[in-house]
C-alpha cells in the first residue's frame, strides 16, 4: 500500500486489542485496522458499515470469505449496513464486458441473501444509483490527480500485466464511485463509519479522510459533513501457485464458485507443497465450518507431513463444502 502524502497519514496496524475485544469472536478474520478504534464505540452508536463486490467474475474462495464475514459483522454489530456490487466500477477498471458484469451482479446479489444477508437490516445496491452518482460528482472537487496517483491499488501492475487493467480515466471514475460509496453515511448524517475490505483496497479510507478533510476547510463549498471513518481489512487467502492472493482476475490463483467439480477436486484435492497454504487458508475463511472443525482443521494441516491422510481427509471435507456453496451460486443465476 503507498502512503498519502495529504496530512492525513496511513495508520494501517495490526488489530488492536480494543477492537479485537469489540468485535468478539470474528476479530480472527482481520488482520490489520485504520483507525477503526474511533469508529467503534463501546455501544456501537451511530455506527454505519460499508462494503462492497466487483461483480467481475463468480466469487474465489477469497471473496466468498468475506461474504461469509460481512454477514457474521452484520449479525454481531447489528448497525445499518451497506453493501454494494460495484459493476459501474468493475466496468471502468478492469476489462471485463458490459452484459458479464450485469450477469454476475445480479446472480451476486440473489447469493449474498440465499447465504444469510439480512435486508432488513441493511442495504444492498449497486454503482447504478442515482445517489452515489451525484456523491461522486460532488466529492471530486476535492480530490487531486496527485492524491490518486498516491492512493492506488498495490495489485494493479499485476493486473496490468495479464491485460486486466482498464483506463487511467476509468480508474478514476472508479475511484471516486467508490469514495462516494464510503462517504454515504457521512451524507446522510452519519459521525461513525467504518470500512470493511481487503487490504489491497486501504487506500480508500486514506482518500475517504482526504475528502471529509477537505470538505471541512471548504468553507463556502463545503458539505457540512463531520464523520470519521474507519476500517478493518480482511485477512488474505493467497492465491494457489504462489500468487498473492485469489483474485478472480487471475483464474490459475483461485477456485471459485462457477468452477465445476471436476475442477475444483483437482485444486482443492492438490498435493503441490505451494499450493497447501492457500488451502488452508480458504478452509479457516471460507467454510463456515464451526470453531472445533477448523481447529481439528489446523492440526491436521499442521501434521500434514508427518500424516498427509488425514489432511487429504479434511481437504475432501472442504471440497463437497465448496461444492454445496457452488452449487448455491448456480441455483441464483438469472
Amino acid at each position: 500500500m503507498t502512503a498519502a502524502t495529504s496530512p492525513i497519514n496511513s495508520t494501517v496496524q495490526p488489530i488492536s486489542r480494543l477492537v479485537h475485544d469489540r468485535l468478539g469472536p470474528l476479530a480472527r478474520r482481520f488482520s490489520h485496522e485504520d483507525g477503526a478504534v474511533g469508529v467503534l464505540p463501546a455501544d456501537l452508536s451511530d455506527l454505519e458499515v460499508v462494503t462492497g463486490f466487483g461483480p467481475t467474475n463468480a466469487p474465489t474462495a477469497g471473496t466468498l470469505s468475506v461474504m461469509i464475514g460481512i454477514i457474521e459483522l452484520q449479525q454481531r454489530l447489528g448497525v445499518p449496513m451497506t453493501v454494494i456490487v460495484s459493476e459501474l466500477g468493475a466496468w471502468n477498471s478492469r476489462n471485463v464486458a458490459w452484459e458479464d458484469l450485469l450477469r454476475v451482479r445480479d446472480q451476486m446479489l440473489s447469493f449474498l441473501r440465499a447465504i444469510g444477508f439480512d435486508d432488513n437490516r441493511g442495504e444492498l445496491r449497486t454503482h447504478l444509483h442515482e445517489g452515489n452518482l451525484t456523491r461522486a460528482g460532488r466529492i471530486a472537487r476535492y480530490l487531486t490527480p496527485a492524491d490518486l496517483a498516491e492512493n492506488c491499488e498495490d495489485l494493479n501492475d499485476l493486473y496490468d500485466s495479464h491485460g486486466l487493467l482498464g483506463g487511467e480515466v476509468g480508474l478514476t471514475v472508479d475511484s471516486l464511485y467508490t469514495v462516494a460509496d464510503i462517504l454515504g453515511p457521512a451524507e446522510n448524517g452519519a459521525r461513525n463509519i467504518l470500512m470493511v475490505s481487503g487490504m489491497e483496497e486501504a487506500y480508500f479510507t486514506q482518500l475517504a479522510r482526504i475528502v471529509l478533510e477537505r470538505q471541512r476547510t471548504a468553507g463556502d463549498l463545503s458539505l457540512g459533513w463531520e464523520a470519521e471513518v474507519g476500517a478493518v481489512y480482511f485477512r488474505v487467502i493467497g492465491g494457489l501457485g504462489g500468487y498473492p492472493k485469489m483474485s478472480k482476475s487471475i483464474p490459475a490463483s483461485a477456485i471459485h464458485l462457477g468452477m465445476n467439480a471436476d475442477d475444483l477436486r483437482a485444486r482443492i484435492l492438490s498435493d503441490a507443497p505451494a499450493d497447501q497454504p492457500a488451502l488452508f487458508s480458504a478452509i479457516d475463511l471460507a467454510s463456515g465450518w464451526g470453531d472445533a472443525q477448523i481447529r481439528a482443521a489446523r492440526s491436521s494441516y499442521d501434521a500434514r507431513d508427518a500424516d498427509p491422510i488425514t489432511w487429504a481427509q479434511v481437504k475432501s471435507d472442504y471440497l463437497d463444502t465448496f461444492v454445496e456453496y457452488a452449487d448455491q451460486w448456480k441455483r441464483c443465476a438469472r
